[in-house]
């Protein structure tokens, strides 16, 4: 019986939903962010602390990830990461003082820093060119969408049950689905899958047997014949002009992200005066248009611009400045003019992550794309942890106690033009032509 979909897909899928769940704390935390200042007595410096600590540990924990991931296997260290999500959840809502709170963010940042280059490392193995970007805008729908239902069920589990405590209770809880999903489903390579066809295979690694690298239908061994004939060093990465690109343009993006994800929750609640139900519905404009962007920008790199990632990266930042400056610039409840500036934040600001988050794998090979990318997310969240210390500095209370976050989006409007620049050093990575391949074989291709 023909299967619905190539197993590729499928683990994709299985990710993109563990993924999700385990990005439910980051989402609460935001949107729940105003009753959690109530109830523990938190200042906006604290939650700037909170979040540079978070970052601070979650940065190296990513590059740390990525070696063990290539040594010993993603599933391995997605099923750690996946046990301490959930302790780290329900240490939440047990959380009584500023202290506590600040101990929890470092903790949290350090031990779930693990999720993201293991689930990349499987797709990036998985897919060949032809689909790398799209497989990781699916993945990148954890980050983007989950916000869009996630800060909506947060708020209003949380106003029914009157308690943001129990929704960090409930939520921890969930973890032993993405466990279950991991461990029936994933699998770190498509030569350990039992019901593999020759067909996925081919596809996996069309690249390197284009190449001269795999001889076709020996694929037992092929992590080792294809490490054998790249002999990369660490330092090898940083002499290749790109990949020195890339992790520039991962600062910008994760900048622009933790902004959104720290930020538009309270700049709703304190310059628009929103209920807690009304911040959760707006909050989510900006996700799901972020989720419409991510993918449509991966089809283009994909199919349209065949593996051209340059090209939707620069869009990504150059479409992004108009509409942050849009929202510095409301000091009042216009509610058409912050829809535009929400949906348009969200569209251009996610458009980048499945054609950057590709390019290491293309650069190199999927076989170091465990430490290649856990440097450049590494590096990413490290200098986003300084920058929310930053924007949390450049919000002005005025006499009246009333907050004006402009300099603080604007900060971002400016690291975002810097990205411009980084994503210009990108370079097209050449493709070498697929070997032919029957008809009912290129069907699954896609």
């Amino acid at each position: 019986m023909k299967a619905l979909m190539p197993y590729r897909w499928w683990i994709a899928l299985v990710l993109f939903a563990a993924y999700s769940i385990q990005y439910l704390d980051r989402v609460k935390s935001s949107v729940l962010t105003p009753s959690m200042v109530h109830d523990i007595g938190l200042t906006t410096s604290d939650i700037g602390t909170g979040a540079f600590l978070m970052l601070l540990f979650y940065g190296p924990s990513q590059y740390v990830s990525g070696l063990l991931t290539d040594r010993f296997g993603a599933k391995r260290i997605l099923i750690f990461s996946v046990i301490a999500w959930s302790i780290m959840t329900v240490w939440m809502g047990h959380i009584q003082t500023r202290e506590e709170y600040l101990w929890r963010m470092a903790l949290f940042g350090m031990m779930v820093g693990t999720e993201y280059v293991p689930s990349a490392r499987i797709l990036m193995r998985w897919f060949n060119k032809e689909g790398r970007a799209r497989a990781q805008a699916l993945l990148s729908w954890a980050w983007i969408l989950t916000p869009a239902w996630a800060s909506v069920l947060a708020t209003q589990l949380a106003a029914h049950a009157d308690s943001w405590r129990l929704v960090f209770y409930i939520t921890g809880a969930l973890g032993v689905i993405p466990l279950l999903m991991i461990v029936t489903w994933v699998f770190d390579r498509p030569e350990q899958y039992p019901k593999i066809t020759e067909a996925d295979l081919e596809y996996a690694y069309r690249d390197e047997l284009a190449a001269g690298t795999l001889r076709q239908g020996q694929y037992a061994n092929a992590q080792g014949e294809i490490l054998s004939h790249e002999g990369l060093r660490f330092r090898d990465f940083f002499r290749n002009r790109s990949y020195v690109a890339v992790v520039f343009v991962d600062i910008v993006m994760q900048i622009t992200l933790y902004g959104a994800l720290t930020w538009i929750p309270l700049y709703l609640s304190d310059v628009f005066g929103f209920s807690l139900k009304e911040m959760g519905l707006w909050s989510a404009a900006y996700f799901i248009a972020g989720a419409v962007g991510s993918f449509t920008s991966s089809y283009l790199s994909d199919k349209v611009f065949h593996g051209n990632r340059r090209v939707m990266i620069l869009t990504c930042f150059i479409g992004l400045v108009p509409f942050i400056a849009l929202l510095a610039s409301l000091q009042h409840a216009d509610h058409a003019l912050l829809l535009v500036a929400l949906c348009g934040m969200g569209f251009f600001g996610n458009m980048a992550w499945g054609p950057f988050l590709a390019v290491p794998a293309e650069i190199f090979t999927p076989e170091v794309y465990g430490k290649a990318m856990g440097f450049v997310n590494g590096a990413g969240y490290t200098v986003a942890a300084f920058s929310a210390k930053i924007f949390a500095a450049l919000v002005v209370v005025d006499g009246a106690g009333m907050k004006d976050y402009s300099y603080g989006w604007y900060f971002i409007a400016a690291c975002v033009l810097l990205g411009v620049i980084a994503a210009s050093q990108i370079r097209p990575q050449r493709t070498t032509p697929a070997p032919a391949a029957p008809a009912a074989k290129r069907a699954l291709s896609s």
